[in-house]
């Protein structure tokens, strides 16, 4: 793959103290497209991996902004037409990105194309996400949609997908207005994914196109406690934006009133059964109900250097 010709090509990483865990994925890399690595942190150990690699690689220090603010900034910073948005914890398969891009030939309407995950060599549950969509738009659930996670045979439409990796067009971003910048993390690919839909845009999973994810490793190993923490703070959060943002006012309330009560009622009882861990983690999604509650916007980060 080194050798083929992906000049017309921009990769983006954002990162966050990924440690080692990204050279697998720069290794699997092609070193002659445009990559952009956006650091939310200023990472010396970072620096030093990217000045390991033969790879041209454009790095991007601006401060610790999340996702959406990372990917807008990146696509301002791109030359090429094709995005391929990605994460420090994916390697691709060889021929992945070329059969991306091949299939971005073939499929000239769609909005986004992503490669099938695996994970421990298993196919991924994440390879679809459920959205189902009313007639004007609004999301409805259908609690008789199942979640497949059967191998297809072919390439196929889906509703959705993660940030795990997806191929887009600059034009295609710039129509839709990009990432809402109001999201930190979690639940902003499906944003993207709504975005793309209400605009006509095809959703299409490549079956020839593989990529290995490992699983909540975009993060140093000494720092998955904290990063646990965070993490179900800011998918507590999001949830509640995603809702408001899209649904109707008493469907919020109701959705931040069942939630808020879950999990006080969560942490009365892992006292009281003095389960430590799981009183700490329903804490944090309760205290994203609240900071939600007093308007606190999406910037909750655990300082990793302390």
């Amino acid at each position: 793959m080194k050798n083929e010709n992906f000049l017309n090509l921009s990769i983006i990483i954002p990162t966050y103290y990924p440690g080692h865990i990204i050279h697998k994925c720069l290794d699997s890399l092609p070193n002659n497209s445009d990559i952009i690595i956006v650091d939310n942190g200023n990472d010396d150990e970072l620096k030093k991996i990217i000045n390991e690699q033969n790879n041209k690689i454009r790095h991007f220090i601006i401060g610790d902004l999340g996702l959406p603010k990372s990917f807008n900034y990146a696509v301002k910073k791109a030359f090429n037409e094709n995005i391929l948005v990605t994460q420090p914890d994916v390697v691709f398969e060889k021929d992945a990105i070329k059969n991306l891009i091949k299939a971005s030939d073939k499929y000239k309407g769609a909005g986004l194309l992503a490669p099938v995950i695996y994970e421990n060599d298993m196919y991924s549950s994440f390879n679809s996400l459920d959205l189902c969509l009313g007639k004007n738009g609004e999301i409805i659930k259908n609690s008789k949609v199942k979640k497949k996670n059967t191998i297809p045979s072919g390439d196929f439409c889906v509703e959705a997908v993660s940030a795990t990796a997806m191929l887009i067009k600059k034009s295609v971003i710039n129509k839709i207005g990009g990432w809402d910048e109001n999201i930190y993390t979690y639940l902003e690919d499906v944003d993207l994914c709504l975005k793309l839909r209400r605009n006509n845009f095809p959703i299409i999973k490549i079956k020839n196109s593989r990529i290995d994810h490992i699983g909540f490793g975009s993060h140093k190993h000494e720092n998955k406690n904290k990063f646990e923490l965070s993490r179900n703070w800011h998918f507590m959060w999001s949830s509640l934006y995603f809702k408001q943002k899209y649904e109707n006012k008493n469907k919020f309330l109701i959705y931040f009133m069942r939630n808020f009560i879950k999990y006080f009622f969560k942490i009365v009882f892992c006292v009281l059964t003095l389960k430590k861990k799981k009183t700490v983690l329903n804490f944090m999604r309760l205290r994203a109900c609240i900071n939600y509650l007093i308007i606190k916007k999406s910037n909750y980060r655990i300082n990793l250097l302390k």
